[in-house]
């Protein structure tokens, strides 16, 4: 029996065939500042840049981040000002880790609130400049459902 394709249904169980994710995109009011943040900090490498109004970027498994700054489509569109439900995560092994990048964030003098226990790991989160959130924490444990 051939397999699905990616995101067909199993034939005898209806289920979905988890995907792979290929890209995420963001907007962001300041694509130089984001694209050399996320260098920096994150190791991501800029696959395409646009000047202000595009950048394309890459991890080391190929997902594409992509930030954009499309004044025309964006309109009137921000984000929420005292919000972290809108966010990114980078995932790191150990809290040493966390506490290494916020260190490194904070004496480059970004605002990041002082890592701590939420939602079962060692995190932080700190706003772009583009004006969403970034998280840094470490693995938070889901438990499935049976």
């Amino acid at each position: 029996m051939r397999e699905p394709a990616s995101g067909a249904s199993f034939p005898s169980t209806g289920k979905v065939r988890p995907m792979k994710l290929n890209h995420v995109n963001l907007t962001s009011i300041d694509i130089p500042a984001d694209r050399a943040m996320f260098e920096h900090y994150f190791g991501l490498r800029c696959l395409v840049s646009r000047g202000n109004g595009l950048a394309v970027m890459e991890d080391d498994d190929g997902m594409a981040f992509v930030l954009n700054n499309f004044t025309r489509k964006r309109g009137d569109f921000s984000y929420p000002e005292d919000s972290d439900v809108l966010h990114i995560g980078f995932i790191q092994e150990t809290r040493e880790a966390v506490d290494a990048i916020h260190a490194r964030l904070v004496a480059d003098g970004w605002d990041a609130p002082a890592p701590r226990d939420y939602h079962g790991a060692w995190t932080f989160y700190f706003k772009a400049k583009g004006g969403y959130f970034v998280e840094v924490a470490t693995p938070t444990p889901v438990h499935p459902k049976a």
